[in-house]
């Protein structure tokens, strides 16, 4: 049996949905923030965005929402 491996650095949140989208938001060390867009209907429509900066992943996580 395998055993999975578990990072200190790495949180993952909740996976929630805003709007048409399924969210999921992971934070490594701090500093990368890795957003996983995927539409609710279509899903073929995926986006993987990764930031440094928080307002700039707020930012998108709106701009997303408002898409539809």
């Amino acid at each position: 049996m395998m055993k999975p491996k578990i990072s200190p650095n790495l949180i993952s949140f909740v996976t929630v949905r805003r709007g048409n989208w399924i969210l999921k938001v992971s934070v490594f060390k701090n500093k990368t923030i890795l957003v996983v867009a995927r539409h609710f209907f279509d899903m073929d429509k995926t986006e993987v965005q990764f930031f440094d900066d928080q307002n700039a992943a707020a930012d998108f996580l709106d701009n997303i929402a408002e898409k539809e």
